[in-house]
């Protein structure tokens, strides 16, 4: 699956990064301590290199969903799929 990437500075200051990404303050210093995340300082800030951000998620599994054939399908659902 192709999808086009979201326009990021290639730094994001530590405070907007969670917004940005979808993870915590903390995951992500949990995955620069782990080595998964680049983190850089300058002077007291804190800034999240986004490309290593985007590779790490690019490396986790997409959900597989079940469907329940007992579940009635929404309209609003429904009209998206045909499309």
């Amino acid at each position: 699956m192709n999808i086009p990437p979201i326009a990021c500075p290639e730094m994001v200051p530590l405070p907007k990064a969670p917004a940005i990404f979808g993870l915590s303050r903390s995951a992500l210093y949990r995955l620069a301590a782990a080595g998964r995340v680049r983190m850089l300082k300058v002077g007291s800030r804190t800034l999240v290199d986004a490309h290593s951000v985007r590779e790490f998620l690019a490396t986790l599994p997409c959900i597989q969903l079940r469907q329940d054939p007992h579940r009635k399908i929404d309209a609003s659902v429904s009209n998206l799929n045909s499309k």
